[in-house]
């Protein structure tokens, strides 16, 4: 609720949102006229639940939105605006080659039921784009026999009648879109002046570059008018540039090491994990730096290109100082070939999907490198790190032939012979680190040289080293900040919160998601759910200004 102050509801026409889910179109709707949704409908308690928490005026009726009766919902005054959210699922493209429902494909038909009942004024509807493509469904052919696929995953019988219930349902490819055409075809009909276009959250403002397909239909004689973006990917004059999936964070939550888990992370996360360290923070000209202290959440991160803030103790001890953190994907596989996913926190966050949580944080842990260094004051940029017991300097790193005479090599020179058995091994030893930090540091290499190693680096430190080359210097897996060496002696995911996500989706952070209006406790499955099948607010508002206007207020500006 933006005004903590109730509004009485004495405005000519009333405004709906069906499928409101937790409310992110509601919360559109309120920022865009000023005041609350009227009527709102959704099938699932829990999301009705959330959406009351924080839209207290709005009329709820939970079930489905065919049972709902237009006239009886909107008592008599006139509908100035009506919007519709479909469940996408069974349009989306992240849906594949699964089967598909009927029902839940047919479900924007509703708007022409409130539209040849109450004609709203405005009809806005939001959806993937996919849904441009809505046409007939078809039982899916097994390749071998062509007879129809079951649900069940077995094939019919020869002759066998499989009832539509069983039938595995896909899309016919040879109707593609016609649903849709014929939808937008009576919407005109019935007098509605039809248009759509595709929008990019991150185009308005929200920290995501989740695109949705929005339609808006009117029959008042009034223009259709689409917003203009305000932000833009590349600086352009005039618009802001996108903004970060860096701020929705809070940088207060530790990230709990990957070395330490007691379930494995999958191989396919370890390689983005890896992908993602190498690209956005050893080979970044200007890696992105976290104190790891007690700020609040956004003001915490920084360029490198900064002074060092002052920080404190690491959360969990006072073991690491500084964090340059990267977004991995948890979900999705690659395709073959394809690089694994890993994430600049410098761009807005991916699409919130509502299966659950898909985004995870990594941090690389950084200690200072001591040894040549000179004291500094803590006053002084870059090397004021308070934490206890915690060292500061320059130092080189060497390789140590661990047999014979030992001769220390130069990080940038060729490998001496590698042997196999006899304690012939070549070790990365960072020499003025303090042994904790050293057996992290090698840790940390040893899983960089195996999911991420080049020149057939593939494998463990403590397995015989392959051939290195003299420009292979990921083994020692230093940072530099300006000018100065950092190394990464641990690695830390955790996936990112429900509040985080609603930052992303552009919700603001008084939007209550922890509980309902009659004091239910949602999971945070529940929270990332809504929160994936919510709309985003800032391209919504800006599609509403555009569009509408209460018919009071328009007759005073008029």
């Amino acid at each position: 609720m933006l005004n903590s102050q109730f509004i009485l509801g004495i405005n000519e026409e009333i405004t709906v949102d069906l499928f409101a889910g937790g409310g992110g179109m509601s919360t559109s709707i309120e920022q865009a006229i000023g005041r609350y949704v009227d009527v709102a409908v959704n099938h699932n308690a829990e999301a009705i639940s959330m959406h009351e928490a924080n839209h207290p005026q709005t009329r709820h009726y939970i079930g489905d939105v065919f049972e709902v009766d237009p006239r009886a919902a909107s008592d008599g005054r006139a509908v100035g605006l009506l919007h519709l959210s479909p469940d996408c699922t069974h349009h989306s493209q992240a849906s594949g080659g699964q089967p598909r429902d009927r029902k839940t494909r047919a479900l924007s038909w509703v708007g022409k039921r409130w539209a040849g009942q109450v004609k709203p004024r405005v009809i806005t509807l939001e959806n993937v784009k996919q849904i441009l493509q809505w046409g007939p469904l078809v039982a899916k052919r097994d390749k071998t026999t062509g007879r129809v696929l079951k649900l069940d995953g077995t094939v019919a019988e020869p002759g066998e009648v499989v009832p539509l219930r069983q039938q595995y349902l896909v899309p016919d490819k040879k109707k593609i879109g016609r649903t849709w055409q014929a939808f937008v075809s009576q919407l005109r009909d019935m007098g509605y002046a039809v248009e759509w276009k595709i929008l990019c959250a991150a185009d308005f403002g929200a920290p995501t570059t989740r695109e949705r397909l929005f339609m808006v239909a009117r029959c008042d004689g009034e223009p259709i008018c689409w917003p203009e973006p305000t932000h833009t990917k590349v600086k352009t004059k005039g618009k802001k540039l996108w903004r970060s999936a860096a701020e929705c964070i809070d940088w207060s939550i530790p990230c709990p090491s990957i070395f330490e888990r007691e379930k494995p992370l999958a191989e396919a996360t370890l390689r983005r994990i890896a992908r993602g360290l190498k690209k956005y923070v050893l080979d970044s000209a200007d890696p992105f730096i976290v104190p790891i202290a007690h700020y609040n959440g956004r003001d915490a991160c920084q360029s490198a290109q900064e002074p060092l803030r002052t920080v404190t103790a690491y959360p969990k001890g006072g073991t690491f100082a500084v964090a340059s953190p990267v977004l991995v994907q948890t979900g999705y596989g690659e395709r073959a070939g394809q690089a694994p996913r890993s994430l600049d926190l410098d761009a807005p966050l991916g699409t919130v999907v509502a299966g659950g949580t898909k985004h995870a944080l990594v941090s690389a842990y950084l200690a200072h490198l001591r040894g040549h260094c000179d004291a500094r004051d803590v006053e002084d940029p870059l090397m004021t790190i308070s934490a206890g017991g915690q060292h500061h300097g320059v130092v080189s790193a060497f390789l140590s032939r661990q047999f014979g005479a030992s001769i220390g090599h130069g990080a940038d020179t060729p490998l001496g012979t590698v042997t196999a058995g006899g304690g012939g091994k070549s070790a990365v030893v960072e020499c003025a680190l303090s042994p904790n930090d050293e057996a992290a540091a090698l840790r940390v290499a040893a899983f960089l040289v195996r999911y991420y190693g080049e020149g057939g680096q593939l494998g463990n430190l403590h397995d015989p080293m392959a051939t290195i080359t003299t420009k292979d210097r990921l083994a020692l897996v230093t940072v530099h900040v300006e000018g100065t060496p950092y190394v990464i002696v641990d690695m830390g995911l955790r996936m990112l919160q429900p509040r985080e996500l609603y930052r992303a989706q552009g919700f603001p952070d008084t939007y209550i998601i922890e509980h309902g209006h009659d004091g239910r406790k949602f999971s945070k499955s529940a929270q990332v759910r809504m929160c994936g099948n919510s709309v985003s607010p800032p391209p919504a508002v800006a599609l509403i200004r555009a569009n509408y206007t209460d018919a009071s207020r328009k007759r005073m500006v008029a």
